[in-house]
């Protein structure tokens, strides 16, 4: 797919009205909070196939245009706001969720500094900062907000986050089983198959919180295991080799939530 050629079919993908050079037909104007907009007799055409999609409010430039506001170049990730204007940026979802937040892509995280950069985000994107701002700075503060919210939410679990660098590292591999959670044990491992039927049977029979905590013990015991088996594969280039692993991981956190459910109150 074609690129933007530049800072006009940016601002027009996001929806902006365009600004007029001097001695131009049509009239200039200045909302509050706006730079000069183009008070324009037609909307503007594009043809089939062009470089601008429009995809409801999320309709943004494809390609690395520039600053919607004033035209400055493109900065580099994760630049949410221009740097000559200042103006907040439209989400661009060229960028992965480890770019999003400030962080190296791999397994092994710490949760402390990925909560700390979501925090700090979310305190520069705030809705509220953006209250007497162009329409448009609102709207890409809510669409950055629920971004970095997602991205959150899907790098604090090792089971979605090493789904997801999976898909980074193999995307033409990409498997759809591995968007949602299997309905079916996977095969190839009789050991896997057997403590996880023991376990649910134990859980099943169990009589009281104690019996449902030694339950418990077991399947916090084999998700360490795991994800430490997983870190090992991704810092050793064989994302392959994860995919088994991510699966059997998978029915464990099904397992450790009917754990919790049963250790709920009733």
């Amino acid at each position: 797919q074609a690129s933007c050629a530049g800072p006009t079919a940016a601002r027009l993908g996001a929806g902006i009205p365009l600004g007029r050079r001097p001695g131009a037909r049509f009239p200039l104007v200045q909302p509050p909070g706006a730079g000069f907009a183009l008070v324009q007799p037609r909307p503007a055409r594009f043809p089939p196939g062009g470089s601008v999609r429009w995809a409801g409010l999320r309709g943004l430039c494809t390609g690395a245009g520039g600053c919607w506001r004033c035209g400055a170049a493109p900065l580099e990730p994760p630049g949410f706001f221009c740097s000559s204007c200042r103006a907040l940026q439209p989400p661009d979802r060229r960028r992965d969720y480890f770019q999003l937040l400030g962080l190296p892509r791999r397994f092994r995280l710490s949760a402390e500094r990925l909560s700390r950069s979501q925090r700090r985000l979310q305190r520069d994107l705030h809705p509220d900062n953006f209250s007497r701002s162009a329409e448009a700075e609102r709207r890409f503060s809510e669409e950055q907000s629920a971004l970095v919210n997602e991205a959150y939410g899907t790098l604090l679990r090792p089971l979605s986050r090493g789904l997801y660098l999976l898909r980074l590292e193999l995307p033409a591999e990409a498997q759809p089983e591995e968007e949602e959670a299997g309905s079916q044990l996977p095969a190839g491992d009789p050991a896997f198959l057997a403590a996880v039927l023991r376990l649910n049977e134990q859980l099943e029979e169990a009589r009281g919180p104690e019996d449902i905590g030694l339950v418990a013990e077991e399947v916090e015991a084999r998700l360490r295991e795991l994800t430490e088996l997983v870190a090992q594969a991704f810092e050793q280039g064989r994302p392959r080799e994860t995919r088994p692993l991510l699966s059997q991981m998978r029915f464990w956190s099904s397992l450790r939530e009917r754990v919790k459910e049963r250790l709920l109150p009733r």
